[in-house]
């Protein structure tokens, strides 16, 4: 009899360790696959409140703009690029009454070192807004009035309609 109890103990000894070891391994094969997912949000535009002169403008002189921007996106932006189309022209405000200004010979774009141009881009800026944030930003010399306005510009306001380009400026 001792030797059937010594056999099952060598038995389930055995089994004991076939199982942990069994175990053990299956521990190490354990492995799954699946898809992980993600969606990319929709960028939205820039939207444009005011772009217009600061500066008292007369033919002949270069001045500020102001410009507000509303960044309706959920991450901040930085605006690197003012965008005017000369074909949308320049519109005045607060004429003179009895007065004309349809032609106010007034420019925009990156005047800071030489003399008018046309090009209505102004490049290289760093105009950050935060995620959901309207900001007005000053651009120094970036408008121009040349000696063709009409003398029923005096005293006018000027607004001029630009695009702003930028992207993500997240950390």
């Amino acid at each position: 009899m001792r030797k059937s109890v010594k056999r099952a103990v060598v038995i389930v000894s055995a089994l004991a360790v076939t199982g942990v070891a069994s175990a053990a391994w299956a521990s190490w094969l354990a492995n799954g696959s699946g898809n992980a997912y993600a969606e990319a949000g929709t960028a939205k535009e820039l939207v444009i409140h005011e772009a217009q002169t600061t500066a008292t403008l007369y033919p002949g002189v270069t001045g500020d703009s102001s410009i507000k921007i509303e960044n309706p996106n959920p991450y901040p932006v930085r605006v690197d690029t003012l965008k005017w189309t000369p074909s949308d022209g320049v519109q005045a405000a607060h004429v003179q009454p009895g007065s004309t200004c349809n032609n106010t010979g007034v420019y925009f774009g990156d005047f800071s070192a030489g003399p008018v141009g046309t090009n209505g881009l102004l490049g290289g800026l760093e105009l950050d807004l935060g995620a959901g944030e309207t900001k007005t930003f000053t651009l120094p010399k970036s408008v121009r009035m040349i000696n063709n306005s009409e003398n029923g510009c005096q005293g006018a306001v000027f607004s001029i309609k630009v695009k702003a380009t930028g992207e993500s400026n997240a950390s």
